[in-house]
């Protein structure tokens, strides 16, 4: 993501944050956040946005340094680690308890896996819930400035609207991609769509 982009990403952040709806704010992605050359630069910028609501970061762990957990504790972030490659995942814990992190440990891949609504082949363990997303009005700001209302959406296929829309207007919806998804479009947008 450019840092225009991300800057465009903040303007609706900090809309949303006055208007009472933002709640909190992943620096998550499809992919490694903290391979960013501009990284720790952009979580100053998020904390700024969001003032002390609540950031979090997923992370593989392979990246994390002592330093970078120090800035985690430093910005109040807290760092969810995916117990995907253990023999990295540990020591990133390591890191981030010697610091002082608010952390947890992501083992959902085992436990409650799913299959990307049905684009991989994977075993899938996952409850059959309601989508977070959907029930919230999350959504996902890819790095083009795309703005996605799915977790799930990896190829950005089913874009809702653009970090350089007006903000406040964006409208959360169900897409096609729901209808392969182990998590359930809400009764309430059903009825809505209906």
């Amino acid at each position: 993501m450019t840092w225009p982009v991300f800057e465009r990403t903040l303007e609706h952040v900090r809309h949303l944050v006055a208007r009472g709806t933002q709640k909190e704010l992943s620096l998550t992605g499809i992919g490694e956040a903290i391979l960013h050359p501009d990284f720790v630069k952009m979580m100053w910028a998020a904390r700024e946005a969001m003032g002390s609501l609540p950031i979090y970061l997923s992370t593989n762990g392979t990246h994390m340094t002592p330093e970078l957990a120090r800035e985690f504790k430093r910005a109040n972030v807290g760092v969810y680690v995916s117990l995907h490659r253990p023999e990295v995942a540990g020591p990133a814990l390591e890191m981030l308890d010697d610091a002082y992190v608010s952390r947890a440990a992501n083992h959902a891949f085992v436990d409650s896996s799913l299959d990307w609504a049905g684009q991989v082949k994977w075993h899938v363990s996952a409850p059959r819930v309601d989508c977070v997303y959907l029930n919230k009005g999350w959504a996902v700001v890819r790095q083009d400035g795309s703005i996605n209302a799915c977790c799930m959406d990896a190829h950005g296929l089913y874009p809702v609207a653009s970090v350089w829309d007006e903000p406040g207007s964006l409208s959360s919806h169900s897409m096609d991609l729901c209808r392969n998804c182990n998590f359930k479009v809400p009764q309430a947008l059903m009825e809505a769509a209906a």
